[in-house]
């Protein structure tokens, strides 16, 4: 199945779970019959419950069948997100087989452990879809996302048509076939049905590469192919025509991170370039937050530092020094405050004019 897909029923896993937890805590606040064995709880509720149940386990069963073929091809360490994954996935089917145990023939422990036991089913089914499904998503929107447009669009097809020759082909008849919408497609399905193998979608999508690198990563990933899932030649030329084509929009990610982190860095110099700001600022031509004022320098502060957090928290833990006051904005600027130069030393003044004991 493809990964959007199984993305989907993902989804579906969740909020089955989700759906299946909730009301279980709403069948616990019934009565329950210790001597009996039986709850009080409205029947159609618990049939509901149940059949949300068996479809849990039935979604559970569907990705199983996927999960252990690919324990038996992978050929490396499995990479760390993979082993959280399959922890994850295995620690699901011991608490489903303890939690059936229980209803079948220990009747008597429901009320103590069926809630437990839902509860911790939940939160692995939360952390076992967060490791997967984003990566399948990011997959997808990169896929219709691309520089020119949608990637088997033909601005996207044109390009990969003059770069396939940097990554070493020259057969012309081949570019055309591989620098089409099919080509991109199989290239697609080779990338998600056999790459994937010895390692995650993150590790793909990491990093955009040059067609020549995608080839030589390509050839790495065939030889370390299993004899009962190989990597032909053909597909490895597909596969690297497909990666060549997402490669603008994994530059694009990587340049808004460093972009991120250029701003970043630029801000924490700024604070300390306004560390030792204790003279008062001089007065431009216009702009409150380049000329300080007590009332002014109030009002900026404000503004700027409550889009995190309350007011409160300066008063409930009041800093004790200048320099304490310079750590404090720098911590602010790495959790993404943006103001000018100016406007720094003005946030550092009135922190310390204020604030400090």
């Amino acid at each position: 199945m493809s990964p959007f897909f199984n993305s989907v029923v993902g989804i579906g896993f969740l909020v089955v779970g989700i759906a299946a937890t909730f009301l279980m805590y709403h069948l616990w606040g019934y009565p329950f019959d210790k001597q009996k064995l039986k709850s009080a709880a409205p029947p159609r509720l618990m049939l509901v419950h149940r059949c949300l149940g068996y479809l849990y386990v039935a979604i559970y069963v569907y990705f199983l069948t996927q999960m252990v073929p690919r324990l038996w091809h992978y050929q490396i360490e499995f990479p760390a997100r993979t082993v959280a994954h399959l922890s994850f996935g295995m620690l699901i089917g011991a608490i489903l087989v303890v939690k059936i145990v229980i209803v079948r023939f220990f009747k008597h422990l429901e009320s103590e452990l069926i809630p437990l036991l839902g509860t911790a089913l939940l939160i692995c089914t939360v952390l076992l879809i967060g490791l997967s499904v984003p990566f399948a998503l990011r997959e997808l929107q990169l896929r219709r996302m691309t520089a020119g447009g949608a990637i088997f669009g033909s601005q996207s097809v044109a390009r990969v048509r003059t770069l396939l020759p940097l990554a070493g082909i020259v057969d012309e008849a081949a570019i055309q076939r591989l620098a089409s919408a099919d080509g991109l497609r199989s290239g697609r399905d080779v990338l998600m049905n056999k790459c994937i193998y010895c390692h995650d979608l993150r590790t793909v999508l990491a990093k955009p590469r040059t067609p020549k690198n995608w080839r030589q990563t390509i050839q790495r990933m065939a030889d370390r192919s299993t004899i009962f899932n190989p990597i032909s030649e053909s597909e490895q030329w597909q596969s690297t025509a497909y990666l060549i084509a997402i490669s603008p929009e994994l530059q694009r990610g990587v340049r808004q991170r460093r972009e991120q982190a250029r701003q970043a860095d630029k801000s924490r110099r700024a604070v300390e370039a306004v560390a030792h700001a204790t003279e008062p600022l001089s007065r431009p031509a216009s702009g409150p937050e380049n000329a300080y004022d007590t009332a002014a320098a109030k009002q900026f502060f404000e503004v700027q530092c409550t889009q995190c957090h309350s007011l409160p928290n300066f008063e409930q833990s009041p800093v004790d020094s200048a320099e304490d006051v310079r750590k404090l904005v720098a911590r602010m600027v790495d959790n993404g405050l943006e103001t000018s130069d100016a406007g720094l030393a003005q946030i550092v003044r009135y922190i310390t004019e204020t604030y400090v004991r």
